[in-house]
């Protein structure tokens, strides 16, 4: 069985990624107007990136749980590893196979400000670190943006035993509208709604 894989110009297996090429991926992502475009875009920008950047996403998510409890530490763990991995492989396996079906309708307003978001706050990143910073945003904004899901996948704990949940087709959220003081979160872009617990 072959594969036919389309090659952008540009595309790179480098996992490298200047302030320039932030700031480029960033304008192509402001360019988009609809969600299939945005799936287009999306797919071009993560498909440049390597396993070695998905094993180095794990390393840095495995780093930054360390400070945190253990018990809740082996809850939120899996679902990080969903939001990076089952993410990046819907995105590469549907676009690979000829795309989304989505339906092309255009973008939020929120959009713009996300994408002014992830430049920000990649640019504020030590330079070997903004290639990860981008891919996380990336893959957020393919799951926000174009699939309509939580930024953080179901069953993701928070403290105090509460978690994001889907009920009667609505995706709910514990935290959605506290999370004022956490710079540079999914928050304010996520679909969630603010759940009564």
């Amino acid at each position: 069985m072959h594969l036919k894989i389309k090659i952008y110009p540009g595309d790179t297996m480098s996992t490298h990624r200047s302030p320039a090429d932030i700031q480029r991926a960033c304008a192509r992502l402001r360019s988009a107007k609809t969600r299939a475009e945005l799936a287009d875009i999306l797919y071009r920008e993560v498909a440049g990136y390597s396993l070695f950047d998905l094993q180095a996403m794990r390393g840095r998510v495995e780093q930054d749980l360390r400070s945190v409890p253990a018990g809740y530490r082996r809850r939120l763990y899996p679902r990080m590893m969903e939001m990076i991995f089952e993410t990046h492989h819907t995105l590469i396996a549907t676009m690979r196979r000829g795309g989304l079906e989505v339906q092309d309708e255009p973008l939020t307003k929120e959009f713009q400000e996300y994408c002014t978001t992830v430049e920000r706050t990649c640019l504020a990143r030590d330079e070997e670190e903004q290639h990860l910073e981008l891919l996380y945003f990336l893959l957020a904004a393919f799951n926000m943006f174009v699939l309509g899901l939580p930024g953080h996948p179901v069953g993701t704990p928070f403290p105090g035993g509460i978690e994001v949940e889907v009920r009667g087709g609505e995706y709910l959220c514990p935290i959605r509208e506290k999370a004022d003081d956490v710079e540079n979160a999914l928050c304010p872009y996520c679909p969630a709604k603010q759940s009564d617990d």
